[in-house]
Parts: structure tokens; C-alpha cells; sequence
């Protein structure tokens, strides 16, 4: 890494092949050319979230979603998150039963027990979007909700549940060893929305404009390299980032992911997205009212250095 420039503090969420787009930018060198010196760390425990990260200062910009500051901003917040840079257009988690030959019917969910890995509201919110629109009560299911995703994969590899709601590469090694088999994915289930996206607090985005600049061409040349180039390519950068998954699943995973448009082709988070997100949590009952564009999300960073 180069040592004399802008320093950067990047942060994840957790560890997933959805989040892509934030790996390929590190490890391909796209911010590193920009002249930042980058600091890349998953979000630790301690912190609880990256909101909090960021707000603390323990982070500069991070991989977020609008969930929170919409939530946030519903509370009565005075002050929430920016966001300022797309990571993914769709849902990116799966739907895995237990090994089965037969098509899969929204229907079949109806008194099955599902096991929700639990990272956040967002999943389990976007989850109840898509069995509503599919004619399924959410109350309907038999829900273990809570799981952090070692114990939610372990209790299913034991036995328990019908279903598996998960992310990548995790659902991928399910399907590999005979465990599960694929009923849904969510990402086409529910279409384009804002899911993931780089947020950084107000204060550090006024003050740090020429950063912000750089890291948005960046990653905006991340995300072309990433659309140009098949998935066996995307996995040999990707691959070093889970030390303890076959190489050959990470590809898998980045194609699956790849097929269903999760990825956007530039970081431009538009309002028509911003709003199906609000959708899905005010369906969830998570929020009340909607939230102005303007107050969550700020174009005007990506608008500039893209045009």
C-alpha cells in the first residue's frame, strides 16, 4: 500500500461475497491509484455496528445501509448517516431447503420452520416483503430467529428447520455438500432497491470533499472492472478475503450473484431504489412515515466525481 497518501479508514459490516464491490476496491488497487492509503477492517464487536463506528470515529466511511438512517431519521434523530456511493441493487441473500428435486412453491412455506441468519433488520424485513407479494403470511412461518451465521448453519447441518435464510459464501457450501438445495433467491424475488451502500457522518464528508472525491472514481472504476470480468477472474481477488472457503465456491458465489444483477454499474444511489427500500420497511412496520431523498442520501458527491 502506498504509505504517502490520503489515509482511509474502510469498513465492513461482516464478511460476505455480496459485498463484493468493497473487496475488488481494496485488494485491485482502484483506491490505492486515487492516492489513498487504505485501512480495511470488518466491523469489530465491541462497536455493535458501523453506525456506531462511524460515529465514534473509529471508522471514516463504511459499508452501511439506508435501513439504519431511515430508521434513525423516523426516531426523531436530529443527525444520521450519509450515504453516498451504491454496493448492492438487490437482496443478496438465499432461501436453501433441505435437499429436494422439486420445484419450489411459496406456498410450501406455509407452517415450515426457517431459520433467519441474524445480521441485522434489513434481511429478515426484505424476507417478509417477498412472502407477502408471493401470498405468504410472515406469521405463518415458524421462525429461530437470533442466530449469529456459524450457529444458524450449524443447528440446520443438525437438523432443525425446513429452511435456511443466508448469504453468500455460506449458501454456497450448503449446496455443495448435499446439505440444502436452492428454493429462492431474494435479490430477483424483490428487485432493484438501495440494500447496501458506503455512509460516512456529514461532519467527515464536509470536511474531507477531495477524499470523498477520490474514493467515489475509485470505486466507480472498481465496479466497472468488477461488471467486465467473469467470475473465475473476480474470485482470484476475492478468494484471499475467506481463507477458509474453496476457491472454486467463491466463484460460484460471485456468478450467482453476478447473474442476478446484484451489483450496480456505477455508484450513483438513485431515489427510485431509495424509495423500494422504504417499501420494505414500512411493509415490516419498521418505520412509520417515509423520509426525505435529501435527508439520507447526498448525490452531490457522486455527481461530481462521475458527472
Amino acid at each position: 500500500m502506498v504509505t504517502s497518501g490520503l489515509p482511509l479508514r474502510l469498513m465492513e459490516v461482516f464478511r460476505t461475497v455480496f459485498y463484493t464491490p468493497i473487496y475488488v476496491s481494496v485488494a485491485g488497487g482502484f483506491l490505492e491509484s486515487e492516492g489513498l492509503d487504505v485501512t480495511f477492517s470488518s466491523c469489530p464487536p465491541e462497536l455493535g455496528n458501523v453506525s456506531r463506528a462511524l460515529e465514534q470515529g473509529a471508522a471514516d466511511i463504511s459499508g452501511s445501509g439506508v435501513m439504519g438512517s431511515i430508521i434513525s431519521a423516523d426516531g426523531g434523530a436530529e443527525h444520521v448517516l450519509a450515504h453516498i456511493a451504491k454496493i448492492n441493487a438487490r437482496d443478496g441473500f438465499f432461501l436453501l431447503s433441505r435437499p429436494t428435486d422439486t420445484e419450489f412453491k411459496w406456498e410450501s412455506l406455509k407452517g415450515a420452520t426457517v431459520i433467519p441468519v441474524g445480521f441485522s433488520a434489513m434481511p429478515p424485513a426484505s424476507l417478509q416483503f417477498a412472502l407477502r407479494n408471493h401470498g405468504v403470511d410472515p406469521e405463518e412461518l415458524n421462525m429461530i430467529p437470533g442466530l449469529p451465521l456459524d450457529e444458524a448453519v450449524a443447528i440446520f447441518r443438525n437438523g432443525q428447520g425446513d429452511y435456511i435464510h443466508l448469504p453468500e459464501p455460506a449458501a454456497e457450501e450448503l449446496i455443495a455438500d448435499g446439505t440444502a438445495s436452492l428454493a429462492v433467491a431474494l435479490g430477483p424475488a424483490n428487485g432493484h432497491i438501495a440494500y447496501s451502500s458506503f455512509a460516512a457522518t456529514n461532519g467527515f464528508l464536509d470536511s474531507n470533499p477531495d477524499l470523498v472525491d477520490r474514493f467515489i472514481k475509485g470505486y466507480a472504476r472498481a465496479l466497472t472492472w468488477l461488471r467486465d470480468n467473469e467470475p473465475a477472474t473476480v474470485g482470484e481477488v476475492v478468494a484471499p478475503f475467506f481463507p477458509g472457503v474453496a476457491k472454486e465456491l467463491i466463484v460460484r458465489s460471485v456468478a450467482r450473484y453476478k447473474d442476478q444483477e446484484t451489483w450496480p454499474p456505477d455508484p450513483h444511489l438513485m431515489e427510485p431504489e431509495f424509495q423500494a427500500q422504504q417499501d420494505i420497511l414500512i411493509a415490516a412496520g419498521m418505520v412509520k412515515q417515509r423520509q426525505a431523498y435529501s435527508r439520507v442520501v447526498r448525490p452531490e458527491f457522486a455527481q461530481a466525481a462521475l458527472g
